[in-house]
């Protein structure tokens, strides 16, 4: 995967995330149906029981707490047929003063380290000509925003919204998650169907399935491992001493 791959993986996510973040309308879709109708498959209930328990469950709301993006460790798993890309192995890892990406399937890495007021930026991409080096002037390493900062994040409102159904909770990578069902209809038909597992502690998503109308997934992830605070320089420490680095130019 080289880096316009990594950038039109990230724009594509933009619309995924219009599902969490309190959008009335999705491209091609129509206002949800008022009357949200779920049944799971391994469970039978009666619409008046179903309508008893929606109403109880929505109410299951979740803390949204951003502060975890300041210094953590992820590993997760994505995958997205329109990009072609499948179980792609991600690690982050964030400290003050720097920041990493590698994709550990293909080699990709983006390194990012605090130079006084400046970032020095290293992008490692086996499938292009070398590696490449610029300066992001005037910036902050908290001001870069990763996949996985935009993958993850779920508007504090998803609960009650009328097409969002709480419906349990479930231990993802060791962490307690509240587990949503959200459905897109167009034309009184399901069109999309979206699975999402938020973390209790932080409020992200730990896990997300979206799947089109034929129950065919189409986007997905799934964090394998994950730790917030304690995490310093060396832990996201990259040795570049065996790369020589081209300049970036534009």
């Amino acid at each position: 995967m080289n880096v316009k791959k990594v950038i039109s993986v990230a724009a594509a996510i933009l619309t995924l995330l219009c599902v969490f973040c309190g959008c009335k309308k999705k491209p091609g879709t129509e206002e949800t149906p008022s009357q949200y109708n779920y049944t799971p498959a391994s469970e039978s209930t009666t619409q008046e029981e179903e309508t008893t328990e929606s109403v109880r469950d929505f109410q299951k709301a979740f803390i949204k707490d951003l502060s975890w993006q300041k210094n953590f460790t992820v590993k997760y798993v994505y995958n997205n047929a329109a990009q072609g890309l499948e179980n792609a192995q991600i690690l982050e890892k964030r400290a003050s003063t720097a920041f990493s990406v590698e994709y550990l399937d293909t080699g990709l890495i983006m390194y990012y380290k605090a130079n006084g007021d400046d970032i020095d930026s290293y992008v490692i991409d086996p499938s292009e000509s070398g590696p490449l080096h610029s300066v992001i002037t005037e910036k902050k390493i908290s001001s870069i925003s990763s996949l996985f900062m935009k993958l993850s994040n779920v508007d504090a409102t998803l609960p009650a919204q009328s097409n969002v159904l709480y419906m349990y909770d479930e231990i993802i990578a060791g962490r307690n998650c509240h587990k949503y069902i959200q459905r897109a209809y167009s034309d009184a038909k399901l069109t999309e169907s979206v699975y999402v597992w938020i973390d209790a502690q932080y409020g992200f998503a730990m896990k997300c399935e979206d799947y089109d109308a034929n129950e065919t997934l189409k986007t997905s992830w799934e964090v394998k491992e994950f730790s917030a605070g304690g995490i310093t320089a060396d832990d996201v420490y990259i040795d570049l001493s065996q790369y020589q680095f081209a300049e970036e130019v534009g």
